[in-house]
């Protein structure tokens, strides 16, 4: 059956993120739409969420260190401090 719909391409070795693209040109991210947004529906229904509300952290940190000052973060490293904060 057709749907009129065509399937998203996969993505190439060279795909990158817009969050991706934002930092090192200095522009802020779309983070208050998803991670920002996730902490305030939790406090809106009186839980928190804390390991989104770190990863905004990090991003504002890094959209803050300018295009030069990026931290690289291995895998390894960034799951180990998001997991300090899970419940």
């Amino acid at each position: 059956m057709r749907t009129g719909h065509t399937p998203p391409a996969e993505p190439g070795a060279s795909a990158r993120s817009s969050m991706w693209e934002d930092l090192p040109r200095g522009r802020r991210t779309e983070t208050d739409a998803s991670q920002g947004e996730i902490v305030a529906m939790a406090g809106r229904h009186g839980v928190t969420a804390p390991v989104n509300a770190r990863l905004v952290q990090l991003i504002r940190q890094a959209e803050a260190s300018g295009a030069t000052g990026r931290r690289t973060w291995p895998g390894d490293e960034l799951w180990r401090d998001l997991a300090a904060f899970r419940g």
